[in-house]
């Protein structure tokens, strides 16, 4: 097999293997990013409930202190009834009445429901806890993983990036350049073998005197349909 040939083989096969790698990266680094933002929604949906439990026991706070007011204002208005003068009067407090203790079933309705609320999330968010503490760790063990895998293939990428200097080194700098050109239009695969007198790229028949010259190896012999260099395999 012609020297450059081999070397061009070589180095379809690095590339090959980097595009690989590049896949693999995007996708352990997909997933690394996934799993941040997964354990961000769990801690963040903790941390809207904790508050949510903050603000609803401020909330009953106030209407429990909004109830206390009203009665106490309900009280001096039965006291008022018994100094008022006139029917006159005794209609206006009469009114004032209805509309506080109207006020006040509104307000205690309201805390009923913040009651209910403050119960049920009082009581959900020990489990809630656990949860998100149990998911984070596990995650946190997928993203060790995950890290350990895309530091191993990071390291195995400069290593091929490595030998691909060094092949590219030793290559014809002509060939090397057609080598790059057909690698643009032929989806990566540019160097190909021939098998049952085919070319594996394009799976055209190869002419008698082309594999007659890919025995001998004297020459880069490329494929008179798809312009792929070729190569004969255990020649």
């Amino acid at each position: 097999m012609h020297k450059d040939l081999s070397l061009l083989i070589e180095l379809q096969n690095l590339d090959l293997e980097i595009d690989k790698n590049k896949e693999m990266k995007e996708t352990l680094s997909s997933q690394i990013e996934e799993g941040h933002k997964k354990k961000a929604r769990l801690e963040e949906d903790l941390s809207h409930k904790q508050d949510t439990l903050k603000q609803t026991k401020k909330e009953r706070r106030e209407k429990e202190r909004g109830i206390e007011e009203f009665d106490l204002l309900l009280a001096k208005h039965e006291e008022e009834k018994y100094k008022v003068k006139s029917q006159e009067e005794f209609a206006v407090l009469e009114k004032e009445i209805s509309r506080a203790e109207k006020e006040k079933v509104e307000i205690e309705d309201t805390l009923l429901d913040l009651m209910e609320k403050e119960e049920e999330l009082t009581d959900f968010l020990p489990s809630l806890g656990i949860k998100v503490r149990q998911e984070s760790k596990v995650l946190g063990k997928k993203e060790d993983i995950l890290k350990a895998d895309l530091k191993n293939v990071i390291e195995q990428s400069q290593e091929i990036e490595d030998k691909r200097e060094k092949i590219i080194s030793q290559l014809n700098s002509v060939l090397l350049k057609q080598y790059k050109q057909l690698q643009k239009v032929k989806d990566g695969l540019v160097v190909v073998p021939v098998k049952d007198g085919n070319c594996e790229g394009c799976n055209m028949k190869v002419s008698p005197s082309l594999i007659g010259s890919l025995r001998r190896g004297e020459e880069i012999i490329y494929c008179e349909s798809c312009n792929r260099i070729l190569y004969i395999l255990n020649s």
